[in-house]
């Protein structure tokens, strides 16, 4: 059995063009034409590739909708004060989550990636592809403001930062909000599928430690997927109480509702039948 991994997931945003101001000494940042013509392998956008093959669609869109569905909203978007985007805006929040080859859970860590995503990121989640013709199989997300406008807001750490004062304020809220966002991915996807979430580097471990914990990252998985089990379990099972219970009072309602009908049939019936009152008696003259 091969043991060991970490985990990695990491998530950007692009405009439909470059940025014109960059850092000093910074590459020119993709566009969301690069960055889908990289995941399409169109020939000069995957030179890093050796044998490149077509990514295959796991949920969504193909990346050629996509494409176009970004254009048009940014063609419908305004900012805060109505002024049309400008072409720079971040239109596409694009991210990777990458397995290592070898490791025996591929296919429960995919499974569970796509779920965590659509919990993660709910409808703006537009389309996962698969790319198996590199080192490492790795899963292409994107999403998308499906209401329009900069979709850094569905970005965990900018959303964090954009309620902060100062500078400084920001870099911290922006920090501890992707920490938790590398959290809830180990919890939901890599724990469970036998990956640490931090290499030994950077807790300075040695390498008999790291050898050891390797070696234990399979019962971790069996331990957070059984846990998972249990959960969903207990989910389902809520969810088919909430669905009995509402079944239950949905017939009793109709029951009550058929008896007041019943009564108030009966009651027009015997209105219908009810005969005059008879003369009150009384005594006449001739009447001892």
């Amino acid at each position: 059995m091969t043991t060991g991994g970490i985990q990695f997931v990491h998530i950007e945003v692009y405009g439909l063009a470059a940025a014109k101001k960059t850092a000093r000494g910074a590459s020119p940042k993709w566009t969301v034409r690069d960055i889908l013509a990289e995941a399409r392998r169109e020939p000069q956008a995957c030179l890093h590739v050796q044998a490149p093959r077509p990514p295959i669609l796991l949920h969504g869109a193909n990346l050629a909708d996509l494409e176009a569905e970004v254009k048009a909203i940014h063609a419908r978007s305004t900012d805060a004060v109505g002024r049309r985007l400008r072409k720079d805006a971040s239109m596409l929040l694009a991210g990777v989550a990458s397995y290592p080859r070898g490791c025996n859970q591929y296919g429960y860590w995919k499974q569970a990636t796509l779920e965590w995503l659509q919990l993660e990121f709910g409808s703006g989640l537009r389309s996962v592809v698969e790319h198996t013709d590199e080192a490492q199989p790795h899963l292409h997300f994107y999403v998308v403001n499906p209401g329009g406008g900069n979709v850094k807001d569905a970005h965990p750490g900018f959303g964090a930062a954009k309620g902060a004062q100062t500078p400084k304020e920001q870099r911290f809220a922006y920090n501890a909000a992707m920490r938790a966002f590398q959290d809830r991915f180990w919890e939901h996807v890599a724990a469970p599928s036998g990956l640490a979430r931090l290499g030994p580097s950077k807790r300075r471990l040695s390498r008999a430690e790291w050898t050891r914990e390797r070696f234990a990252l399979p019962a971790q998985a069996a331990i957070f997927q059984r846990a998972k089990e249990i959960t969903r379990g207990n989910g389902e099972r809520e969810l088919q109480l909430r669905s009995f219970a509402q079944k239950t009072l949905l017939e009793a309602q109709s029951l009550i509702e058929a008896l007041d009908a019943r009564e108030a049939r009966l009651a027009e019936r015997e209105a219908k039948l009810e005969l005059p009152e008879p003369e009150p008696y009384s005594s006449g003259p001739d009447m001892v």
